[in-house]
């Protein structure tokens, strides 16, 4: 396991996922805190990422908290990878497989807005099963179908960050290329029912859908797909990127001022809310 070197993204991690196993323990914080002899301030400042972390609290909490001790081992070893000395953060952190998605799916669910721009696929919030699976084996057509089901539910289970019980749900904002609508994935079957629910989902209030199209002129180019995630509670904006060997994330304010701007200017070239979901009921009705 290949631990970030950027502290502030490990702390906002662990943060996340210490509350995340408290709150599906079924423990308010109160409680929590006499497993490490702390007062609830403390065990506040841990789940918001402004804390270092002290690793034996962290296997306490983790025990209490029943978490299978592969889940207690990697808290704990993220706790241990934290200097007890502040250094200077870098502009930009790169992940490394195969920790990175595990590090992006605690930001994603515990986001409270999240700012996309899709050239190739529909966001994974927003993918039917059949999409997802016929997306997932595509990037490894070889896979055990094991595997390939587990990342299949795992997909399938982040949506749950758009409708939370007991918290604000994510605010979903995203401009999708009109090549997502056009690149066949699946089958035209697959497709339609896709393109269906994307529409559908377009239309509950925490999520914004745009599309831009092909004849939009003089648009601004952006040559990869990018996210935006704000995390209230951690007061962390940051850049998401994605390729082939990980993930990177930049945190800089000029940094994110920068693809703040860029994701504004493609959301103004895109159709508004409700000529998008026209424009892709169009499209939808292409794959007969």
């Amino acid at each position: 396991m290949e631990i970030p070197s950027d502290v502030e993204i490990l702390k906002t991690q662990l943060g996340i996922e210490l509350r995340r196993l408290r709150e599906e323990a079924g423990y308010p914080a109160i409680e929590a805190c006499k497993a490490i002899g702390a007062q609830t301030p403390k065990l506040s400042k841990l789940e918001n990422g402004n804390q270092t972390a002290d690793p034996e609290d962290i296997r306490k909490l983790a025990e209490f908290y029943r978490a299978p001790d592969e889940v207690r081992d990697y808290l704990v070893a993220l706790a241990e990878a934290q200097p007890k000395r502040r250094r200077r953060r870098k502009s930009v952190e790169r992940d490394a497989v195969p920790d990175w998605f595990r590090r992006f799916l605690a930001l994603e669910w515990d986001a409270t807005e999240i700012r996309s721009y899709a050239i190739e696929s529909v966001h994974g919030l927003l993918q039917t099963e059949a999409y997802a699976r016929s997306n997932i084996l595509a990037g490894e057509p070889e896979a055990d179908e094991r595997i390939v089901s587990k990342q299949v539910s795992t997909r399938m289970e982040r949506q749950a960050s758009l409708k939370r019980n007991g918290r604000p749900s994510l605010r979903l904002d995203v401009v999708l290329s009109e090549a997502v609508l056009r690149r066949v994935q699946g089958s035209n079957e697959v497709m339609r029912s896709q393109l269906k629910h994307l529409i559908a989902s377009s239309k509950r209030p925490n999520i914004t859908i745009r599309i831009l199209p092909f004849d939009v002129p003089d648009r601004i180019t952006i040559p990869s797909a990018f996210q935006l995630f704000r995390l209230q509670e951690q007061n962390l904006s940051t850049v998401y990127l994605e390729d082939l060997f990980g993930a990177t994330y930049l945190k800089e304010a000029d940094q994110y001022t920068r693809y703040n701007v860029a994701f504004a200017r493609l959301r103004d070239a895109a159709l508004d809310p409700p000529a998008s979901r026209t424009f892709i009921a169009k499209v939808a009705e292409s794959y007969t």
